[in-house]
């Protein structure tokens, strides 16, 4: 069933792609706007609204639309999705939906029995996770806006691996590192952690383009020497698996020089990517909504006035290099078979993949590169 409903929607990903059409292929569902943690680059916790959750009944509506649309993957955030009461019943429909992919992205942090709980429903309904790690001590207490945060986090991180190490088929479980100028020294201690504990790491910078991201000074990386090392580092790593041109490219991109890779202007169909509120309004990367799915069709979405709008924006704008956006553009363009199987394995955690893509480089050369060396 679930090979089945993945290839119907992608015969719709076919036909929205000779329309030039969104398929919405990622969406992102933010169940709430309340937050367990109060970070320095966040405005979602300060969005006020009517409805503190996404009721169960939009949820499933909203999943249905998606389904019919030809979404394959679908990650619940916020917010602090651990905070919805029926997270349970949320993800539960997901899976009854045969996504390709059903992800949580958490910060794994709050009261014991609502991680537990949350390690439950995930290991129960065998959906992928990640989790936001950013720093330790002090300094990691400024940037998420809470005491104790990394020794917090890591402790739940701890419980998550040794239940998953108890299931027959463990689930993929990461790291999302928001890489700023504060935390730039301690890259190292946290890719030594995460290796250690045998997780993924996504490796991200700070960036405050967005509406729902606040712009802090003291955040902003400079294309310096430590930042160089920083991704060296990261490049190193087998734990990584932000491709390597996104990571190479942080530099360019910092001294104003990078390529702009747009997905909703350079894979309409296929790269788009959209956030849908608690209050079921839809937003792209920058902001603003184009209308909202529990009211509108994805037809009616995508011939308003408002999409029209975002378009002509997007023309205009400069353009970003980051992990949400940038990476499925990217695909369009780079085209080394190592990067487009970490790209895969970002994309859709927990997937099996075919050895021919992650063996392809030692065919050719005789030598495993070092995604293969993981991988194969």
């Amino acid at each position: 069933m679930r090979y089945e409903k993945t290839l119907q929607r992608f015969a719709r990903n076919l036909l929205n792609s000779r329309r030039k059409r969104p398929s919405m292929l990622m969406a992102s569902i933010l169940l709430t706007y309340r937050c367990t943690q109060r970070c320095q680059q966040c405005s979602a916790p300060h969005i006020q609204t009517q409805r503190p959750f996404m009721p169960v009944n939009d949820v499933r509506q909203v999943l249905d639309t998606l389904s019919r649309q030809g979404t394959q993957g679908i990650t619940f955030s916020g917010g602090e999705p651990m905070l919805h009461p029926e997270l349970d019943a949320c993800v539960r429909l997901a899976k009854e939906r045969h996504f390709l992919r059903v992800h949580l992205l958490t910060s794994l942090f709050g009261p014991d029995d609502m991680v537990e709980r949350t390690i439950d429903i995930v290991l129960r309904h065998g959906i992928s996770v990640s989790c936001s790690f950013d720093g330790f001590g002090k300094l990691a207490d400024e940037l998420r806006g809470v005491p104790d945060v990394a020794e917090t986090v890591m402790r739940n991180m701890h419980k998550l691996d040794k239940a998953n190490r108890q299931r027959r088929r463990p689930v993929q479980v990461g790291v999302n590192v928001a890489l700023n100028r504060r935390n730039l020294s301690q890259l190292p201690d946290i890719i030594a952690f995460v290796e250690e504990l045998g997780w993924k790491i996504n490796i991200d910078i700070y960036r405050w383009a967005s509406e729902r991201h606040s712009e802090v000074d003291q955040l902003k990386l400079e294309p310096n020497d430590e930042l160089r090392a920083a991704i060296e580092l990261a490049l190193r790593s087998p734990s990584v698996l932000t491709p390597d041109w996104l990571l190479k490219g942080f530099i360019t991109y910092l001294e104003g020089n990078a390529p702009k890779r747009c997905p909703y202007l350079d894979l309409p169909s296929f790269g788009s990517k959209f956030f849908i509120n608690p209050d079921g309004e839809v937003e792209v990367c920058i902001g603003g909504s184009i209308g909202n799915i529990l009211r509108n069709t994805p037809e009616e979405l995508f011939t308003s006035a408002a999409w029209w709008q975002r378009l002509r924006e997007f023309k205009k704008c400069p353009g970003c290099w980051n992990t949400c956006y940038t990476l499925t553009s990217g695909l369009f363009y780079e085209k080394r078979p190592e990067d487009i199987l970490k790209m895969l394995r970002l994309t859709f955690p927990g997937r099996e993949f075919p050895r021919v893509f992650s063996c392809y480089r030692s065919k050719q050369t005789g030598t495993p590169s070092r995604v293969e060396s993981a991988w194969c």
